[in-house]
């Protein structure tokens, strides 16, 4: 009998083998049939939380270590890619997020125990690597085109997410290059569909240079024998490759400040003046989402009815005036057209319209500024993009002053776009005593019955 003096610990009987991670079985049937379901269930809106369990799953089954379960969850993955490819997305975002939550766990018992070592052999990532990358050779050699592509647009999207790295699909990239460069249609499609989705994501620029794309198309380019198809689509691929476009989640600046709820100083002090506006009843609708500017805009220069768009600047906050015009202004450049420009003019040179847009200092600034900083950008897509911003800037009754100032922010390390932008605004302006500047638009055809509702009219 032990007194009440022993220590504890000499009392206690130690385990003959210690709890591990991979002590926990898993039925590979069930977890199959676990699989399954997810991938049936998961859409865009549940994308979050089928993402969850399937990480559990994954996890779980790493935990074991059970290297056959991770091949049959990684052919599961192959069967329903190609089995429904409008899903691909969906599935490779599966997939990472399973892997950072597995890479979490080795992490978490790498702190408890600092000589845990994981089995990399019997991961998710290493496991569907291989199959992936296997079957795609597999379809490849066989002729069959539809899963060959739907595999290298798995391919690519795992790439993307970093669920596979560049020395992984490397040998895979060169083959499909040397196959491309005998003039190979399937072989080329099945790339593209790889670098497509490289090129306009966030990670374009490392991934370009850790496949050394460039190297490889201009290799394929000084080819003789390949198709005109075959060019055209390295051509293509080549000019996104040098200047990566990456696919932003917002489709304006304006958007994502709506969604994170980001206010200016002019909303802040446009939204409530003091404490009699808590009591009164709210005289506007909710904000307009950047969608509706864009769409009043489009209908301004699809109908060239100015009265509904002076009707549509009215019914706006003055803080929130200058959006409007700032989708003006985006829509018109990118449309190209010179008559679109006259007709922003017109609108912006109207007397009402004036008074609408000086209710609230800064309006033209704040709409023109975004603008003709990105006009370089522009006028790469848009040669005539100085000459459109011209005419619609000359109609803003901007001082000298102000001008300088917007064209010194166009960004470009030389400044002569400066100096190009003031050109052509020059051209279609005259100075005046209060140094502002109007446009000397003639018009062709005017009625007699209607008189122009301003010094600035245009005919169409």
């Amino acid at each position: 009998m032990s007194s009440p003096t022993t220590p504890l610990a000499s009392k206690r009987v130690p385990f003959s083998t210690s709890w591990r991670p991979w002590s926990q079985p898993v039925d590979g049937v069930l977890m199959r049939r676990t699989i399954c379901g997810l991938f049936n269930k998961v859409t865009a809106t549940t994308l979050d939380r089928i993402g969850g369990r399937f990480s559990e799953t994954i996890v779980r089954a790493e935990r074991s270590g059970d290297a056959e379960a991770m091949e049959v969850c990684a052919v599961l993955l192959v069967q329903r890619c190609l089995a429904d490819p409008p899903r691909l997305g969906l599935f490779a975002s599966m997939v990472q997020r399973a892997v950072d939550e597995a890479e979490g766990e080795d992490l978490r018992w790498r702190g408890v125990d600092p000589y845990h070592l994981g089995n990399p052999a019997g991961s998710l990532q290493s496991t569907l690597r291989t199959a992936v990358l296997d079957e795609l050779q597999l379809a490849l050699g066989s002729g069959r085109l539809q899963d060959s592509l739907a595999l290298s647009a798995f391919v690519g999207e795992l790439l993307i997410l970093g669920v596979v790295c560049c020395g992984d699909v490397q040998d895979l990239v060169d083959a499909l290059f040397a196959e491309t460069g005998k003039s190979s249609d399937p072989h080329c499609i099945a790339l593209c569909r790889i670098l497509r989705r490289v090129v306009s994501s966030t990670e374009a620029s490392s991934i370009v240079e850790g496949l050394s794309l460039v190297e490889h198309i201009e290799s394929i380019l000084e080819e003789d024998t390949i198709s005109f198809r075959i060019r055209y689509m390295m051509m293509d691929i080549l000019d996104q490759s040098f200047y990566p476009r990456p696919q932003d989640v917002f489709s304006s600046d304006l958007q994502r400040s709506e969604v994170y709820g980001l206010r200016d100083v002019l909303d802040e002090e446009d939204d409530v003046t003091g404490s009699l506006a808590i009591l009164a009843p709210p005289t506007e609708a909710p904000p307009f989402s950047i969608e509706l500017y864009c769409a009043e805009a489009k209908t301004l220069i699809s109908s060239k009815e100015l009265h509904k768009a002076e009707a549509f600047c009215q019914s706006l906050r003055p803080a929130r005036r200058y959006r409007f015009l700032q989708a003006l202004l985006s829509i018109t450049l990118a449309g190209g057209e010179e008559g679109d420009a006259h007709l922003v003019a017109t609108f912006l040179s109207k007397p009402t319209t004036r008074t609408l847009l000086e209710t609230s200092p800064g309006v033209l600034l704040r709409a023109f500024e975004p603008e003709i900083a990105a006009l370089e950008d522009t006028v790469l897509d848009v040669p005539s993009a100085y000459r459109l911003m011209a005419i619609m800037l000359s109609a803003a009754a901007l001082s000298q002053y102000e001008l300088e100032d917007l064209a010194s922010r166009i960004i470009i390390r030389e400044n002569p776009a400066r100096e190009r932008l003031l050109d052509e605004v020059a051209s279609f302006s005259v100075a005046q005593g209060d140094e502002t500047f109007r446009l000397s638009a003639v018009v062709e055809e005017t009625s007699e019955d209607e008189a122009p509702s301003s010094e600035y009219a245009i005919a169409y």
